[in-house]
């Protein structure tokens, strides 16, 4: 009886620890990094100077925009709640980015994101 109250408070305590990690506030963040096309990165580690043309085409056909960024993650780059537009996006393939970070479930998401000069 005492080690079934013992898993439920547990049980109960993990779940409110997950409940809160989703109602966490999206904080302001600058990332340098590398841009990739998420498609040829997942599939295929496409990523550098040897992918750079692709991943260029690749974006500007509308597939997701992704940022390696020098701090070893992987985040996926949006506008204000769409795709960001090919005409913001920088010719080089290193750049730093502002934006709102959300982290759920192993995944990071810059959204409203912008490209310093």
């Amino acid at each position: 009886m005492r080690m079934g109250k013992s898993i439920l408070c547990g049980m109960l305590l993990l779940c409110a620890g997950i409940t809160g990690l989703r109602a966490a506030e999206k904080q302001e963040v600058t990332v340098k990094g590398e841009l990739v096309d998420l498609y040829c990165y997942l599939d295929h580690g496409a990523a550098g100077d040897k992918h750079s043309s692709c991943a260029r085409k690749c974006i500007n056909l509308g597939l997701p925009v992704g940022l390696k960024g020098e701090d070893g993650k992987l985040y996926m780059l949006l506008g204000d709640h769409k795709p960001l537009k090919t005409s913001e996006i920088p010719k080089t393939a290193t750049v730093t980015v502002k934006g709102k970070l959300v982290s759920a479930e192993g995944y990071n998401l810059i959204e409203e994101a912008e490209f310093e000069k």
